[in-house]
């Protein structure tokens, strides 16, 4: 098939390569999430007709619609190095890989040289994928994969993006200092992955010592989220509670009202969640509850006039549905709440 042929073909089968790539994202996503595997992003495309038609220029190309593997390409960007392995791992166990085809570009550096880092597969769907009738039509086509941090990407596209101008040949010079950047980058880049190996350490910790009732931790957004989602693991488990804060911004917010209302440690804040408080949550609690609201229930079950007078940050203005339920079934008058709110948004005027 001579190139013009070639051409002409892949872009009749091109929109079938997109579906493919949007296919593939879609599965990797949804695994990923299932899998509880923190990603910054996953993108996805076919190749365009003006690559395909300059790739096969290359005269090793004899038969282009076949020789070529990134047909269909998907990108998945994560945050550090450990969050790639535990990708890379779901991409080896749900697909069919080419080994041949298939790399890890840091291999190619050598020991005496940095640069541009990122793994690269090339997959085909499984057989019991492919028996299905949604993906029938996909059967013998390949796609790449490319994994990446987010450093390794920001790298990828300012160093190597053939419309700026990093790439190409530069002047010796400006190579080393271009060298020395990269070596920065790859520096930065397994240092935040000591940082977040650490921070799951003493996410462990503080979810052990919440256990045995060990509390003299002092109060930050990680012990805080999981001394919560331990001592509130039931209610997590039976889906009426969301083991977040909704948002990091949230979190910092809570943070701060906690050490307003008095709360410097983790003992200190267990302190203010008795028996009552416990058994009225768990005889009462519903849906669409996070650790944002669950842990302004603790402060105003604590006391609703320290909580206004000296914790609340005036980012919410009405208490839901949800929120005044469980309120009133500790006894709390709802009235004496919104008095507290008019009054404040009252000085606001």
């Amino acid at each position: 098939m001579d190139n013009n042929s070639a051409v002409n073909e892949f872009v009749k089968i091109r929109p079938l390569y997109q579906r493919l790539a949007r296919k593939v994202a879609l599965i990797v996503e949804e695994l990923m999430e299932l899998k509880k595997i923190n990603f910054h992003a996953v993108s996805f495309r076919a190749k365009t007709v003006d690559s395909f038609s300059e790739k096969i220029k290359n005269p090793k190309y004899n038969d282009p619609l076949n020789d070529l593997t990134d047909l269909a390409g998907i990108r998945i960007i994560g945050y550090v190095e450990n969050d790639i392995k535990q990708i890379c791992k779901i991409i080896e166990e749900i697909f069919v890989l080419d080994p041949k085809n298939s790399l890890d570009k840091s291999e190619e550096l050598g020991v005496d040289k940095v640069g541009y880092k990122s793994i690269h597969y090339i997959c085909s769907l499984s057989e019991d994928r492919i028996c299905l009738p949604e993906y029938e039509r996909f059967k013998d086509l390949k796609f790449e994969i490319q994994i990446r941090t987010i450093l390794q990407h920001s790298w990828a596209e300012v160093g190597h993006d053939k419309n700026y101008k990093f790439s190409g040949e530069l002047p010796a010079e400006i190579q080393r200092r271009f060298a020395l950047i990269a070596g920065s980058l790859e520096l930065a880049d397994r240092e935040f992955n000591r940082l977040s190996n650490e921070i799951d350490d003493y996410a462990e910790k503080v979810r052990t010592s919440t256990e045995k009732g060990e509390l003299k931790i002092p109060l930050n957004s990680t012990s805080l989220k999981h001394y919560l989602c331990t001592k509130f693991e039931q209610l997590i488990n039976q889906g009426t509670l969301e083991p977040d804060f909704n948002g990091s911004e949230n979190e910092n917010i809570m943070l701060n009202e906690f050490r307003r209302f008095g709360i410097k440690t983790l003992d200190e804040l267990d302190k203010l969640i008795d028996e009552k408080f416990m058994t009225t949550l768990l005889a009462n609690s519903r849906e669409d509850n996070n650790l944002l609201g669950l842990s302004r229930l603790i402060l105003m079950y604590s006391s609703v006039e320290t909580y206004f007078k000296k914790s609340y940050s005036g980012v919410w203005r009405h208490l839901s549905p949800e929120t005044e339920y469980f309120l009133s079934a500790l006894g709390i008058k709802i009235s004496e709440i919104e008095k507290y709110l008019d009054n404040y948004f009252a000085k606001k005027k």
